[in-house]
């Protein structure tokens, strides 16, 4: 048995589970049982929708420490190999014990600290970057590691995207992640609507489940025949592949976008998203607007100055869509499958 620790509220971004329900199901087409533990009810419906059983520990989400003792019973009656372990708030300790009782995954986008596990998974740009390796030898762990790009786990439908690159653009993307705090769609639409082309083009927009604004964002943009909210879709590449650029927060999106080779725009939002955002700007795969926690209307208005630019330019769309797409070939699931089954 493989579990998956992982949790996802109106805190903790749904890109946590959505990329471990990736994982989870390279491991069963591998022939691996899964199941899910998480902290509290919040992220059940999601799995369960996906095929796969959780169990709740009724714990709390942000002080992990306190569920070990419960989590240990968990491992010991469902005779887990390997737990693979998907959120911030791990502590040393709390590794340090799991690992008595199996083999430990855990997957990495700030380095923190130098997790005493099995296998490292960190399927960013910059991953190759960060060092790990020496810092791991100098603490005698004899960690493996999944790093780069390639490793980047989503769902098969971003498996083999052929991209159209239209002459003209007339559909955009807006994603701003599970929550969406900071109200970044409502933002960008008041600051779209009042462009003489707004009401040429068609809008995209992706509620996540645990948006905070969802009903403000339906009731003044509602009566938009060209402004469509897209809300629990389980197809989002076909949405990817229909639009002609995309407007994304940092995270596992960027590299759904890459896999689709759709021109895109990013904004930050997270301290977890700005090594991204400086990587894929510094390969000129994506442009960087900055963060929208410094200066929102800055962000808004370098949105719009580079969707200009884009709508203009056909010959760069085309060339960041295959540069996007080499980076990113849609097979990173499987890819960390594999490394887990080796360790095991």
């Amino acid at each position: 048995m493989i579990l998956i620790r992982t949790d996802a509220n109106e805190t903790i971004a749904t890109g946590h589970v959505m990329r471990c329900l990736s994982i989870a199901k390279a491991l069963v087409k591998q022939g691996n049982a899964v199941k899910f533990v998480v902290a509290d009810h919040h992220p059940e419906q999601l799995i369960i929708e996906n095929g796969f059983e959780v169990i709740c520990l009724n714990s709390v989400w942000d002080n992990l420490e306190v569920e070990l003792e419960r989590l240990v019973e968990v491992i010991k009656s469902e005779k887990v190999s390997m737990l693979l372990i998907d959120t911030y708030y791990v502590t040393e300790f709390y590794l340090e014990q799991l690992r008595e009782y199996a083999k430990v995954a855990y997957i990495d986008d700030i380095a923190t600290f130098v997790y005493p596990v099995d296998l490292l998974i960190n399927y960013n740009m910059y991953a190759t970057e960060c060092g790990y390796e020496p810092q791991y030898e100098a603490k005698g762990l004899k960690t493996q590691f999944a790093l780069g790009s390639s490793y980047a786990p989503l769902r098969d439908e971003f498996l083999n995207v052929y991209k159209q690159i239209s002459n003209n653009v007339s559909k955009i993307m807006i994603t701003s992640g599970g929550t969406d705090n900071y109200n970044v769609s409502g933002n960008l639409l008041d600051r779209l609507v009042r462009e003489p082309w707004f009401s040429n083009m068609d809008y995209y927009v992706i509620v996540g489940k645990f948006n905070t604004n969802r009903e403000i964002l339906l009731e003044k943009w509602g009566e938009y025949k060209n402004v469509h909210f897209l809300t629990a879709i389980n197809n989002v590449s076909d949405y990817m592949k229909l639009c002609d650029i995309a407007i994304t927060a940092g995270g596992v999106t960027t590299y759904e976008l890459c896999a689709c080779g759709i021109p895109s725009i990013m904004y930050t939002m997270a301290d977890n998203q700005l090594e991204i955002a400086r990587s894929v700007s510094e390969r000129q795969l994506i442009t960087w607007v900055g963060d929208i926690r410094d200066n929102m209307q800055r962000c808004m208005d370098k949105i719009v100055e580079n969707i200009r630019t884009l709508k203009d330019d056909v010959q760069k769309r085309k060339e960041l869509s295959i540069k996007m797409q080499d980076c990113v070939d849609g097979q990173g699931a499987d890819r960390i499958a594999e490394a887990i089954i080796r360790i095991i």
